[in-house]
């Protein structure tokens, strides 16, 4: 390694830490703290990026939230992450690029799609949701790549075609990745998101019962971040 870039390293990993500590010493990485504001992601941008953005590709109109959601995950600190800007039919996706999924797990690369543009399914746009509700379905296609990087090529692919053909698949899946989230601690992001499908979000009918089949309820969602914090209690 170049002598700037071992400086540049150095460097990184001091910003890191400096975000880490800053974090603990304001209880933000408490699990069920509030989400940091979008003027404490404003007011420590140039730290957060240098310690979060390492192999990752921001749309900037998004890039508070991401890096908010970002905190909560630094096992995902050297996995190459692209979140792009697509038509899609839902709020957002995750999913390794195709010719990643050959590679060890450490050298996969992974997308996460944005949709910026109303479908017939009018899913929710992620820039119409609150700030807390952008972090938190963030964390939650984060939590994607968690599991994704957890299994084989061989998972993977059975995966995919689990997701596609089989609704009760499909379920249990999300179901894993929304008590992943949980556990991460944006729970309350989760929360705030499942709310604005529920109640504010201007979708349709047909898109709401795809959700409540597929995806924990507000009030499933509320009942185990209760559950979790009160384990965290008891130890």
């Amino acid at each position: 390694m170049k002598c700037k870039e071992i400086q540049m390293e150095i460097r990184r990993k001091f910003c890191l830490l400096i975000v880490l500590s800053i974090s603990v010493a304001t209880g933000l990485f408490a699990q069920f703290d509030p989400i940091p504001s979008p003027d404490w992601i404003e007011e420590h941008k140039d730290s957060l990026r240098n310690a979060l953005l390492t192999n990752k590709d921001v749309e900037p109109n998004y890039e508070h939230a991401i890096l908010a959601a970002l905190m909560y995950y630094p096992n995902l600190e050297e996995i190459h992450i692209n979140f792009k800007t697509r038509n899609i039919t839902t709020t957002m996706a995750a999913m390794p690029t195709v010719g990643s999924i050959f590679r060890k797990r450490e050298n996969r690369r992974y997308s996460i799609l944005i949709n910026e543009t109303k479908n017939r399914r009018k899913a929710p746009l992620l820039k119409n949701a609150p700030f807390e509700a952008r972090v938190g379905v963030i964390g939650h296609e984060l939590a994607h790549i968690v599991d994704y990087n957890r299994k084989s090529f061989i998972r993977i692919i059975g995966n995919g075609i689990g997701y596609v053909f089989s609704n009760s698949f499909k379920r249990n899946l999300e179901h894993k990745i929304d008590r992943i989230t949980i556990n991460k601690g944006l729970g309350e992001g989760l929360y705030a998101f499942r709310l604005f499908v529920e109640d504010e979000a201007n979708t349709t009918e047909r898109y709401r019962k795809f959700k409540d089949n597929i995806y924990m309820s507000s009030t499933d969602i509320a009942q185990l971040i209760e559950t979790v914090a009160n384990l965290a209690h008891e130890d």
